[in-house]
């Protein structure tokens, strides 16, 4: 155990955000009361559905044996604010955050629950997935396999280092993950630039730890309304993409200013936060200044292939982006 162990029973809720979800819910919420460890409340935020949604919560909550609070928006929030206020309104240690289609295995929260109160430190928790179909068939694919999670970014986070994967590339998925309730003085409020699982993530591993567990702890159900969604892409889709990329006629400048933007809301957050290791704002302002390079190459052939040649052998690319070579490529055409 931990010298910073806690023999502290947490207490588990769940936050879950509907749209139009009422043909995989029930499956959902009945995976939820089948925990082998209780929740202790459950909040539902319904994004204005106009399928049924809403009146099969209001039926479901009267006979449920676990706290529920029901919202319901006048108007659609978007996914991103509806997701805030779900979690906002969540009474209890650890936050469960939960998609509207999936289904939990029984041991998720016993899982999850026992690892932040193993050690205090430890700010986030998430596991790998099963994937299945629309009708719950298993896909023969995990979460972590279709993402491609490396051993070099497993090996990051187990060292404590799962900011530096994060500011490449995020590997969290919301609906496998748990996090303390306190994170969120830190992560709120949550910017419309980022995923909010990318979000949660960044903020989470600036502060703490962050746990990955290769255990699956649900069945990811993919269809084609999801929301959010998961595909390995082959070697020939990946070039293909490029090529796209490449070939399409607006400039790159588009992309690397939502880098930019999105840099600098990140490091703008960090460096007032107290609870921040320096060490990360440090990588945070880092990651800024290199989608500033980007987002100010100049637009001369010559002397923009020359810049990015001159960043490249610094291994800066791949330091701070996922696909580096493809990023160089991209960089020095301006596509």
């Amino acid at each position: 155990m931990d010298s910073s162990s806690t023999s502290t029973s947490l207490t588990s809720g769940v936050a879950l955000i509907t749209y139009n979800g009422v043909k995989y819910l029930p499956q959902q919420l009945s995976s939820i009361l089948a925990q082998t460890r209780a929740v202790v409340h459950i909040v539902v935020s319904d994004d204005h559905s106009t399928d049924g949604t809403w009146e099969y919560l209001k039926a479901w909550a009267k006979d449920t044996p676990v706290r529920v609070t029901l919202v319901r928006n006048d108007t659609q929030l978007g996914l991103s604010a509806n997701f805030e206020q779900a979690i906002s309104l969540v009474e209890a240690d650890i936050v469960f955050a939960c998609d509207q289609d999936d289904v939990w295995l029984p041991g998720k929260v016993a899982l999850l629950a026992a690892v932040f109160e193993d050690d205090d430190r430890v700010q986030l928790v998430h596991t790998d997935a099963i994937l299945v179909d629309a009708g719950g068939r298993d896909l023969g694919m995990t979460l972590f396999g279709e993402l491609e999670v490396s051993e070099t970014e497993r090996r990051a986070v187990r060292a404590n280092e799962a900011f530096r994967v994060y500011c490449r590339r995020n590997i969290v998925t919301g609906a496998t993950a748990a996090f303390r309730r306190t994170l969120l003085l830190a992560a709120r409020p949550l910017p419309n630039m980022f995923i909010h699982d990318a979000w949660l993530a960044l903020i989470a591993a600036a502060i703490g730890p962050i746990v990955m567990l290769d255990t699956p702890t649900i069945q990811y159900r993919q269809h084609g309304a999801n929301l959010i969604g998961v595909k390995r892409l082959s070697r020939v889709e990946k070039l293909r993409q490029l090529w796209w990329a490449i070939n399409r006629p607006r400039p790159l400048k588009a992309t690397t200013d939502k880098l930019l933007a999105s840099s600098a809301i990140l490091h703008a957050r960090l460096f007032n936060q107290l609870s921040v290791k320096p060490a990360h704002v440090k990588m945070a302002y880092e990651t800024l200044q290199f989608a500033k390079y980007r987002s100010n190459l100049s637009v001369n052939p010559v002397a923009r292939c020359s810049a990015v040649a001159a960043v490249a052998v610094t291994g800066r690319y791949h330091r701070f982006s996922y696909e580096p070579w493809s990023d160089v490529l991209r960089d020095m055409l301006n596509k």
